[in-house]
């Protein structure tokens, strides 16, 4: 019996465990990622329309707030990939600034190359690291 009781307690753990990461990831969907060229911090044109979208969505939500991750490649020292991650992420945040999104409802992390998405050691895996997340709160 009481192994049974913890098998449903567990079962139940993780279907709460699947409910808010579901919800986490609902509301990081609603935001697009942008890329970045190597050792670069500016906003590409190529994601102009990424950057309007993510303008929209923190303009129609009042009460939200955004927070801008800049991530690097694992290419550099970690220091330097602090930084580099940091330009990143203000790069975009004034972007969105210059959007007219209010810059109180933006803060910015870097995290350099400590959450890549790859960890493949080529350009296609480096490409998909060197990124800005926006994550709604």
């Amino acid at each position: 019996m009481r192994s049974s009781r913890r098998v449903m307690l567990g079962l139940a753990a993780l279907a709460i465990g699947g409910f808010v990461m579901g919800c986490q990831q609902q509301a990081r969907g609603t935001l697009n990622r942008i890329h970045f060229d190597f050792d670069r911090s500016d906003v590409k044109a190529d994601y102009q329309d990424e950057m309007q979208k993510n303008a929209a969505w923190a303009q129609s939500h009042p009460s939200a707030s955004v927070v801008v991750e800049g991530h690097c490649d694992e290419r550099g020292s970690t220091e330097y990939n602090i930084a580099l991650g940091d330009r990143r992420a203000k790069s975009a945040k004034a972007y969105l600034q210059h959007l007219g999104v209010s810059g109180a409802k933006i803060s910015t992390i870097s995290y350099g190359e400590e959450r890549p998405l790859c960890t493949q050691h080529d350009e296609g895996c480096w490409w998909k690291n060197r990124r800005a997340e926006f994550v709604a709160r």
